[in-house]
């Protein structure tokens, strides 16, 4: 064969591949560099039919090949979801969508390491959640991340953990029936930079089921408008509470309009509070109190509350508290 007709050969064979059949372009997986897709698992964005089953299955199939699940643009109605070891959820910030449609929670791990969620919209349309679950639910787990996600309508809690390690972070939470996120006993945790508007009960809750070090950084989080919808003396209305945790950093945050406290540590030894600006709290903005050894508040800035910083209620033990350098506009 002539140079020239290998020549023609050669050019023809690559104009028909450019021009492959629109059909076979749509069979080539949206996401084969990166993971799984979806909608190849019958999954179908924007449908009014409930896609649980269908999500299910993809979850459970890119675990098993240890592979990151995408979901395309669109909105996915659905109920429970169960993570699995490894399970890797990847969305268009601010196009994807899971919209609730009712069961204790949205996601569910038990045990679940290694779980990431990341770019997906999870909408709670306000359904009821049973006591102490949230839409994203995890009982046990190391290295969970949750990132530029946004958590909204929950009809509980907007993140619930227990005994988990990993980071929580650029994520918006906004119109929580109680509080946005809630970590038990954790393992090493950071909770940094994300967006919490209108909560009914706390911001941020870190807690302990018995005095223990904890050691959670709670960093750079904008936090407004928190209520306390159930009352009480001081449990609810606060943006960022910590109880029975020891050695919590709670450092450079903004806070603004909460019904109680800005900051309130109960029995958390060694809490440092540090660089937060605070403006429009209604009781003491920055708080230790009860059971603790050892407290550093420094260098807020308060402006608008009815106390600006308390150290107190040493009935039950409380020693060692360092406050300096700290501007009060009461």
């Amino acid at each position: 064969m002539d140079v020239n007709r290998r020549h023609l050969l050669g050019v023809s064979a690559a104009a028909g591949a450019l021009a492959m059949p629109a059909d076979a372009a749509r069979a080539v997986p949206l996401t084969s560099t990166l993971g799984r897709d979806a909608t190849q698992y019958g999954v179908r964005p924007g449908s009014p039919d409930d896609q649980t089953k269908a999500l299910q299955r993809a979850i459970d199939d890119a675990a098993r090949a240890q592979a990151p699940l995408a979901l395309p643009p669109g909105i996915y109605r659905t109920g429970l979801l169960r993570l699995r070891n490894g399970t890797q959820l990847v969305g268009v910030r601010g196009a994807t969508k899971l919209v609730f449609t009712g069961g204790a929670s949205l996601l569910h791990g038990e045990g679940v390491n290694s779980f990431g969620l990341t770019g997906i919209t999870l909408d709670g349309g306000s359904t009821p959640l049973p006591p102490r679950r949230g839409l994203v639910h995890c009982l046990g787990g190391r290295d969970v991340r949750i990132s530029e996600c946004e958590i909204t309508a929950s009809g509980g809690n907007g993140i619930w953990l227990e005994q988990v390690s990993g980071e929580i972070s650029g994520n918006i939470f906004a119109n929580i029936a109680t509080t946005a996120i809630v970590s038990f006993d954790a393992n090493g945790l950071i909770v940094a930079r994300n967006t919490i508007v209108g909560t009914n009960e706390n911001g941020i809750e870190i807690l302990r089921t018995a005095v223990g070090d904890d050691g959670t950084l709670v960093a750079d989080n904008r936090i407004e408008d928190i209520r306390a919808g159930r009352g009480g003396s001081g449990q609810y209305g606060n943006a960022i509470n910590a109880f029975r945790a020891g050695n919590v950093i709670v450092r450079s945050n903004r806070i603004r309009n909460c019904d109680y406290s800005a900051v309130r540590g109960n029995s958390a030894s060694n809490i440092q509070i540090t660089g937060n600006s605070v403006s429009t709290v209604r009781e003491v903005a920055l708080y230790s109190e009860f059971s603790f050894e050892g407290a550093v508040i420094a260098n807020n800035t308060v402006d608008g509350a009815a106390v600006g910083v308390s150290v107190c209620n040493f009935n039950e033990g409380g020693r060692i508290a360092v406050v300096q350098g700290t501007s009060s506009a009461i």
